[in-house]
This record gives structure tokens, C-alpha cells and sequence, in this order.
């Protein structure tokens, strides 16, 4: 009994970490093995462009079409039919020829979408007690997700082709599978998910204010602009304003994205002393100071990366801690990760390609981080204008 107590303790949160992997590692999984795809199937370079481009939108464009069949299908179907999705075409993509290659890419993206909303909701249910530091750990292991395959898919390749690797993660999607599976058959579910549940399907809607969660689609549109623009073209800039080679400015752009954990982990624990829209604002002056430093000083990476990547690891988990804080209901929930979401990613598509077209114009590299510099400003208000909601109790829940 004592055993079966401590497996239903740990299990659901392993459950959720091995879930979120799969939220992006099936994406940077193309990225090492780009150049071999494009020449096996003889993509040019819009082609190859689309296969990173086309999960971005769908995040964007799709969750207001699909958060109603998430709301009729439920939390646990909904994550069944992303792993089995993520599942096959992440199997028989990389053997379908250049249309498969895309069928895939597309149908992934489509499954992740969904994963993105349901995941919330997921934490919303389950882990009530301790909803901070599990989002923590959620955004965690997104990034180990990418990191897997990002560190491993080009050696695998080099052993067995690309096809192999890019379908040899379906281990991974199994693995989730095999894990929810297990939760479902023994019942592995926390204590609150009950009454979580029980709670979306008969409270009425709260009467938290339609401004706060404008405000935190503002900021998230803004954080993840910034995000995408910055670390699409931190390694040109550093290469060639910086006069780095490509092996350092490669290492120095794995950097800014490793060390993103720190944010993630650390925004929770300063979150049981300071309030969410203070931290935010905290977010908001980090954010602009790092491309500005950036872009005057170079060669100062072990400085301004570990910083920089607070702000872009903090701001996401702050954002989707924010959503657990203000939504009452788990359907609310869903609702709230859908607007944000949607208006966020459609906004950050953009991100690269301004970014790249002010880069190629006189003083192009100071325009573009400095057009950065000024979107993120913007936080700082917005966390001001949270932190007032969140003194007047507006919309507390979860």
C-alpha cells in the first residue's frame, strides 16, 4: 500500500515531464538533419523553411478551431489522440517521399497544437496543489524535449540515415503513451482531479475581467516575438558582427538555450514571495536590456546569455503560471490558453522574418535587436497593470 501511495505521488508528474517532451522534440528533431532532407528529397530553400515554419502557424491559427473538440473530448482522450498522432506520423514521415515529409510536419503540428491547450488543463486538474512548480517543470521539459533531439538525432543519422532518426523517437511518443496508459489502469490520478473536474462542468463562468487576459496575451505575443526573432538570427549576428565562427556562435546560441532552465525552475520558487505581475515586470526590464547588450558587446556572451536566458526561460512559465492564477475552472482554463496561445504564436511568425529584413538595412543589427528592445519595454506596464488585478483579487482561482 505504502508503495502504490508513493507510485501515485511521483507517477502523474513523470507522466506530464515524458508528455511535455513530446510537445516539441518531433519539430527540432528536422533541424540537425535539415541539409540530408533537403538533398534526399530535393527541397529548395522555401521548402525546407516550411518543414520549421508550418508547426508555428499551426499553433497560431489552429487552437481557436480545435479548443471545442478538446473541450468535448476531455482532457485524457485529447492526450491519447496526441501521442497516437505525434506517433504515426513521426513513424512514417521521413519514408512518404517530400508530400509525406510535409503530411507529417503538418499533422504533427495540428497534434502539438492540441497538446500545447490540453497540457494546461492537465496541470489546472491534477496538480492543484503545487501548480507552480509543476508549469515549472512542464516548460522544463519542453526544452529537454528539444534538447534530446537536437544533441542526438545527427549522430544517429550518421549511423543508421536520417529516416532512422528522425522515426527512431517514436520511442519517446511510446513511452508517454505506455504512461498514461498506466495512470488510466491504475488510477494513478492526483486528489484533486475530481473535484478539478467536477468544477469546469458546473461552475458558472467567473467574472474575471476580459482586460487581464488581454494582458497576458499582449505579453505572451510579445515574449514569444521576441523569442523566435532573437534566436533565429543570434548566430548570423554573431557570426558576422560579432566575428565569432560558426562553431562559437553555434555554442554560444546552445547556451542561451540551455541555460533557459534556469528561468523556468527559478520563476516558481520567487513566485512564493513576489507576485506574478511584479515578476513580469522583472521579465520585462531583463528582456530589454539583453539585446541591447547584445548587440553593443558581443563578445560579453557569458555575461548577457545566462541573463538574457532567465528572461526568455521566466517570461513563458510566468505566463502560464498566470493563466493557472486567473482561470477558476479548468474549461476556463482552455478558453484562456487558446486566446493567449493563438494570438502569440500568430504573432511571433513574424518575428524572424522582420527581424531578418531590418538586419539587412544600414545599422540593420541595432534597428532590428533594438525593435526588440522596444516590444519588451511593454511588459513592464503590463506587469504593473497585472499586479493591480492581482491586489484586488480579480479572478483568483486555481
Amino acid at each position: 500500500m505504502a508503495a502504490r501511495r508513493g507510485l501515485a505521488a511521483w507517477f502523474p508528474l513523470f507522466a506530464l515531464i515524458v508528455l511535455g517532451c513530446n510537445l516539441r522534440s518531433p519539430l527540432t528533431a528536422i533541424q540537425p538533419v535539415l541539409p540530408e532532407i533537403r538533398a534526399s528529397l530535393g527541397l529548395g530553400n522555401v521548402g525546407a523553411g516550411l518543414l520549421t515554419s508550418i508547426p508555428v502557424l499551426c499553433f497560431g491559427l489552429l487552437p481557436p478551431l480545435i479548443s471545442p473538440w478538446i473541450a468535448r473530448m476531455g482532457i485524457d482522450r485529447t492526450i491519447r489522440l496526441v501521442l497516437i498522432g505525434v506517433a504515426l506520423a513521426t513513424v512514417t514521415r521521413p519514408y512518404a517521399g517530400a508530400v509525406g515529409m510535409f503530411a507529417g510536419t503538418l499533422a504533427i503540428g495540428v497534434c502539438i497544437a492540441m497538446g500545447n491547450i490540453v497540457s494546461l488543463m492537465l496541470i489546472a486538474r491534477d496538480f492543484r496543489r503545487n501548480v507552480n512548480g509543476v508549469t515549472g517543470l512542464y516548460t522544463v521539459s519542453l526544452n529537454l524535449g528539444a534538447m534530446l533531439t537536437l544533441g542526438f538525432t545527427a549522430p544517429i543519422a550518421a549511423w543508421g540515415g536520417w529516416q532512422m532518426a528522425l522515426a527512431g523517437w517514436v520511442w519517446l511518443t511510446v513511452l508517454a503513451l505506455a504512461s498514461r496508459w498506466l495512470i488510466a489502469r491504475r488510477g494513478l490520478t492526483a486528489e484533486d482531479s475530481a473535484s478539478a473536474t467536477s468544477r469546469s462542468e458546473t461552475e458558472p463562468a467567473s467574472a474575471m475581467p476580459a482586460r487581464v487576459v488581454w494582458l497576458m496575451t499582449a505579453a505572451f505575443a510579445i515574449h514569444i516575438f521576441a523569442y523566435y526573432g532573437l534566436t533565429a538570427w543570434l548566430p548570423t549576428f554573431l557570426t558576422k558582427a560579432g566575428g565569432m565562427t560558426s562553431t562559437q556562435a553555434g555554442i554560444v546560441a546552445s547556451s542561451f538555450q540551455i541555460l533557459s532552465l534556469t528561468g523556468s525552475l527559478g520563476i516558481p520558487v520567487l513566485a512564493r514571495r513576489i507576485s506574478l505581475g511584479r515578476l513580469l515586470v522583472l521579465m520585462g526590464i531583463v528582456w530589454t536590456v539583453t539585446p541591447l547588450w547584445i548587440v553593443a558587446a558581443p563578445g560579453q556572451w557569458m555575461l548577457w546569455s545566462p541573463i538574457g536566458s532567465i528572461a526568455h526561460g521566466g517570461t513563458f512559465v510566468l505566463i502560464f503560471m498566470m493563466i493557472m492564477k486567473f482561470a477558476r475552472t479548468v474549461d476556463e482554463n482552455r478558453r484562456i490558453s487558446t486566446k493567449v496561445q493563438s494570438a502569440g504564436y500568430c504573432f511571433a511568425a513574424l518575428g524572424p522574418v522582420l527581424i531578418g529584413w531590418l538586419q539587412g538595412r544600414a545599422e540593420g543589427w541595432w534597428l532590428a535587436f533594438g525593435l526588440l528592445a522596444a516590444l519588451t519595454l511593454v511588459l513592464i506596464p503590463i506587469g504593473l497593470a497585472i499586479s493591480g488585478y492581482e491586489r484586488r483579487g480579480a479572478g483568483t482561482g486555481g
